[in-house]
C-alpha cells in the first residue's frame, strides 16, 4: 500500500478529513485501481471492505450512517461494493486503508475430524482480528492437511503455507512484507528488462477417481434408479471420496484397496464392506472402459455369515392379527393386502381406488412411494394381482364413496398416509394382537410360503412376488411345519400315476458282410 502515502492527524469515523490535518498527496485514480485490484475481489462484502481499512464491520457501518463512507450497493440481500464505488473515498477524500499487518503466532495440530486414523487437522492463529467477526476475535484459520502427512510435516506445511491462505482469506494488503518488499524499488529507468520467459510446458493432470465419479455419474448413475442414485452417493461421500476421492487411479492398487477393506471390516459386517468394494471396482472399470486405466485390481469377496431363518407368520399368528384388526379398515386392508397379496409397504402407500378392479378381481400395481414422491414400480411395468375372496370383500366395503383418485390409505396432511405414521399404526396393531411385529415385508415372506405349501411351481412364485430373478424368489419359500411338508410329499407318490418307462433305443447300425 505504498503508493497512498501520507499521515494522518486525527480521524473521524474511517478517517474523514478534519480541519488541523496535515494535506495528504493526492495519489493518481491508475494506482488506487491497481491497489483495490490487488486486496479486493471486484464485488467485495461488509467484512473484506472493513479488513481493507482497518475498522470493524460495526465502524463501517456507523460511518455510513454519518455519510463519510460510500453506502454502496445491495446485491441478494447483502451490502457490497465495487472498486467504482471505492475510488472516490481514496482519491477524492484521501482516505487510506490503515490496518494491521498480520503475522502467524501459533500452529497447533490435532486428528482431522472426518479421518482421524489418517488426516491432521493445523489450527493457525494470526496477531489480527478477524473481520469476519464482530466480536474483535483473533484470526483463527483451520486447515486439514493432505492425505498421508505425519504432524511435524503437517506443521511445516502449514508454516509454508500460511501466507497464501491469508491471501486467500483477506486479500494480499494483510500478508507481512518480505524483505525485499521492503527494499525501494529501482526507478524505471534503473530497471533492467526482463528476460522472457518460456513458454509453458504442456503437463498432462493426474486422472483422480472423483474425476472418473463425476464423468460416471453424468453418463452412467443419472440413467439408474433413484434408489440406486441415493446409494451410489452415499458410499461416495461416506467412504469412498475422504479415501481416495483426490488419488489419481493409477496410484489406488490391490494393496491399498485391500488395507482399506481391512478398516472398514472394523466396523461393518462382511456385506457391507463387499457392496462399498463393489462400488469402489465399479468407477475402476469405468475407468478402463474409457481407457483412463489398463486395468482394475480384482478383490474377492468376503464370506458372509449365513443370515438368520426369516420365519413367516404362523396360522395362529395371523388369526390373531385379523381378530385385532376386526373393525379397523386400514388395518384390515393392509395385513389382507401383504398376506393375500404380496404387495409391499411403498406399494400399499401409493395404491389408488383406480388401481383396485372389482370386477375383475385384480390389484393394478402401478406406483411406489419413495421419498415422498410416487414413481415407477420396480421393473417399470404394471404388474396385475388377483384376489383372495376374504381380499375382495375387505374392498368392495371400503370402496364405498371413494373417489377413483383417492388412495387406499390416506393421510391426515398429504393425501397418502406416511411411511412413519403407517408403521406406527401396524405397531400398535401387532401390540393388540400379542404379535411381535416382524416388519411388512415379512407379510410378502408368508404370502409367498402358504403358495408353496399349497403346491405353487416356482415359476408361478417368481411371477406372483414379482422377482426378476428365481433365485430372490427361493429366499422367501421357507418350511413352516417340516413334518407336515414331508408326509405331504410322501403322499404325492402314491396318489401321482406311475409314469410309462423309456423305450428300448434301437441301433441304427447296419451290419455290412465282407464279400
Amino acid at each position: 500500500m505504498g503508493r497512498l502515502v501520507g499521515r494522518e492527524q486525527g480521524n473521524c469515523g474511517t478517517g474523514c478529513p478534519e480541519s488541523g490535518r496535515v494535506q495528504q498527496r493526492r495519489v493518481s485514480e491508475e494506482d488506487v485501481r491497481e491497489t483495490l485490484a490487488a486486496a479486493l475481489p471486484p464485488i467485495s462484502h461488509l467484512p473484506q471492505v472493513a479488513a481493507f481499512f482497518g475498522r470493524t464491520p460495526k465502524a463501517v457501518r456507523n460511518a455510513i450512517a454519518r455519510g463519510t463512507f460510500p453506502p454502496g450497493r445491495w446485491i441478494a440481500g447483502r451490502r457490497c461494493w465495487a472498486h467504482e464505488d471505492l475510488v472516490y473515498l481514496l482519491v477524492e477524500r484521501a482516505q487510506r486503508p490503515s490496518h494491521l499487518k498480520a503475522e502467524l503466532v501459533k500452529v497447533q495440530t490435532r486428528p482431522a475430524p472426518h479421518d482421524p486414523e489418517h488426516r491432521v487437522q493445523v489450527d493457525m492463529m494470526f496477531d489480527c482480528n478477524d473481520p469476519r467477526s464482530a466480536m474483535a476475535r483473533p484470526l483463527r484459520i483451520q486447515k486439514t492437511a493432505p492425505a498421508g502427512y505425519s504432524v511435524e510435516a503437517a506443521e511445516a506445511w502449514a508454516r509454508e503455507h500460511a501466507e497464501r491462505f491469508l491471501a486467500e482469506l483477506l486479500g494480499k494488503t494483510m500478508r507481512k512484507e518480505t524483505e525485499e518488499e521492503r527494499k525501494p524499488r529501482p526507478k524505471a529507468e534503473e530497471r533492467k528488462p526482463r528476460p522472457k520467459a518460456e513458454p509453458p510446458r504442456e503437463t498432462t493432470k493426474a486422472v483422480t477417481l472423483a474425476d472418473m465419479f463425476e464423468q460416471m455419474t453424468d453418463r452412467v448413475i443419472l440413467h439408474e434408479e433413484p434408489t440406486t442414485q441415493d446409494t451410489w452417493r452415499s458410499i461416495w461421500r461416506c467412504h469412498l471420496e475422504p479415501r481416495f476421492g483426490g488419488m489419481p487411479i493409477e496410484l489406488i492398487t490391490k494393496t491399498r484397496i485391500l488395507e482399506f477393506r481391512e478398516d472398514l471390516q472394523k466396523r461393518y459386517a462382511p456385506t457391507t464392506c463387499n457392496h462399498i468394494i463393489a462400488k469402489l471396482q465399479g468407477i475402476l472399470s469405468y475407468a478402463v472402459e474409457m481407457e483412463k486405466l489398463a486395468a482394475a485390481p480384482k478383490i474377492g469377496r468376503l464370506k458372509s455369515k449365513e443370515a438368520a431363518e426369516k420365519d413367516p407368520y404362523s396360522d395362529e399368528e395371523m388369526e390373531l392379527f385379523l381378530a385385532a384388526a376386526n373393525g379397523d379398515e386400514v388395518g384390515t386392508l393392509a395385513l389382507l393386502l401383504s398376506l393375500d397379496a404380496g404387495l409391499r409397504r411403498s406399494e400399499m402407500l401409493a395404491l389408488r381406488w383406480c388401481d383396485v378392479d372389482i370386477k375383475g378381481e385384480q390389484v393394478h400395481i402401478r406406483h411406489t412411494l419413495y421419498k415422498h414422491k410416487l414413481k415407477c414400480v420396480k421393473g417399470k411395468k404394471v404388474v396385475a394381482v388377483p384376489m383372495r375372496a376374504r381380499l375382495k370383500a375387505e374392498l368392495v366395503k371400503a370402496k364405498k364413496d371413494r373417489k377413483p383418485v383417492d388412495f387406499v390409505f390416506p393421510g391426515v396432511r398429504n393425501a397418502w398416509l406416511s411411511v412413519s405414521g403407517f408403521r406406527n399404526y401396524m405397531r400398535d396393531l401387532a401390540t393388540r394382537a400379542g404379535v411381535e411385529w416382524r416388519g411388512f415385508h415379512k407379510g410378502k415372506h408368508t404370502f409367498i410360503t402358504m403358495l408353496l405349501e399349497g403346491g405353487a411351481t416356482l415359476n408361478e412364485l417368481q411371477l406372483l412376488a414379482r422377482h426378476k430373478h428365481a433365485s430372490t424368489t427361493e429366499g422367501y419359500m421357507h418350511v413352516r411345519n417340516a413334518t407336515k411338508a414331508m408326509r405331504t410329499a410322501i403322499a404325492r407318490l402314491d396318489t401321482a400315476p406311475l409314469a410309462p418307462g423309456p423305450e428300448p433305443v434301437k441301433s441304427a447300425l447296419k451290419l455290412v458282410k465282407s464279400s
